[in-house]
């Protein structure tokens, strides 16, 4: 991380801690340079950071398409179900059609380089966190999930842990679908650009990463088959992993309903507490 350091010379960060309605959350905003704006996250601090001087592991939880950073908060329970762990949560904004990518095109949307270049050092340098990779985390829904699997694909050095519900593992398939393309430009002019920052095509950088990863999607969502040839794609590469499908769809009843599992799953990671399932349970 030392790398990381001379990025914030000439950059001005500022945050501001507002409580929210449960004494642990808060949000914290922050200039960024890589975005060309203030933006926010949601901080969740567990119940014993006060009480202690210890470090803490960190999970990064990333929101959907037409979404917020407020969406985790506003719409499931997940600090309550975050009470029964001891880690930290950083719920940080990637705009409703980010996609945690690096546009060439839209210089105010470097949402890779904000997540992995600022928010990461921003928050270690500004909270008592542990700060390798085994206890580092990244989780997503549908946009989010892609992100989350993405930014470990391309950073196995960062995460030890990530997780996907109902991620959208392959982006070239939707060349014409939630603004992609003004991301990253034309699928039919740059394929290779897409292919880049595609889960499915990034998948043998985790070959002997020892990233642990869950997947897992509903059996009435529309990206159920991505899901599934994701997850034959990583048998292929014999890279472990734990892949599920649940009755349910692409909808924040699925997400509300599967997050505890998510967070149970890293902090199993977190506490090297993990067994592997390669195969569909």
């Amino acid at each position: 991380m030392r790398k990381f350091a001379y990025l914030f010379v000439g950059v001005i960060f500022f945050f501001t801690s507002v409580f929210a309605s449960e004494k642990n959350l808060r949000i914290v905003s922050e200039k960024s340079y890589y975005l060309n704006k203030t933006t926010s996250f949601y901080l969740y601090l567990p119940n014993q950071y006060s009480k202690t001087n210890k470090r803490f592991p960190v999970l990064y939880l990333l929101h959907g398409a037409y979404g917020s950073y407020r969406d985790w908060v506003e719409k499931t329970n997940v600090e309550n179900l975050a009470d029964s762990y001891n880690f930290i949560i950083v719920m940080p904004d990637g705009n409703p059609f980010g996609w945690y990518v690096d546009s060439p095109i839209d210089s105010t949307s470097r949402y890779e380089s904000y997540i992995i270049k600022e928010l990461i050092p921003f928050v270690d340098s500004h909270y008592r966190t542990l700060r390798d990779r085994k206890h580092r985390g990244i989780c997503g829904l549908s946009m989010g999930g892609h992100g989350a699997i993405s930014l470990a694909e391309k950073h196995p050095d960062l995460f030890g842990s990530a997780s996907s519900l109902s991620g959208l593992m392959d982006i070239t398939r939707y060349p014409k679908r939630w603004e992609i393309a003004k991301r990253l430009g034309k699928y039919s002019q740059f394929p290779e650009r897409w292919k880049a920052n595609s889960c499915y095509f990034l998948a043998k950088r985790l070959v002997g990463a020892n990233v642990k990863l869950l997947i897992d999607v509903g059996r009435s969502d529309f990206s159920v088959k991505i899901n599934r040839d994701f997850n034959r794609e990583l048998d292929s590469l014999k890279i472990p992993h734990i892949y599920r499908e649940f009755p349910g769809s692409h909808n924040w009843n699925y997400w509300r309903s599967h997050i505890g599992e998510h967070l149970e799953f890293h902090n199993k990671c977190f506490q090297d507490r993990f067994g592997y399932y390669r195969k569909a349970d």
